[in-house]
């Protein structure tokens, strides 16, 4: 998977379940072009509220989605150690 996996999978998820941007849109009250950034990797710090909404809305479990984040950021790791 490339670099940001977490837009890669839910857009993977939201395609296999015949979602447009658009319904994925009114159903979680994010807006499409909110939507469209995060699955294509244009926003690097995706608010959790969103990534859980969609989630529900595309049934996905939410940690599973949240840990490949960790793949992302290791710096993240570092830099919570340090603090």
């Amino acid at each position: 998977m490339p670099i940001n996996k977490i837009g890669n999978l839910l857009k993977k998820e939201r395609i296999k379940r015949n979602l447009s941007l658009e319904t994925l849109s009114k159903l979680s009250n994010i807006s499409i072009s909110t939507l469209s950034k995060i699955e294509n990797n244009k926003i690097k710090k995706i608010n959790c509220v969103f990534i859980y909404r969609i989630c529900k809305i595309l049934n996905i479990d939410y940690g599973y989605v949240t840990r490949q984040r960790w793949d992302i950021l290791p710096i993240f790791l570092f830099e919570r150690k340090l603090s």
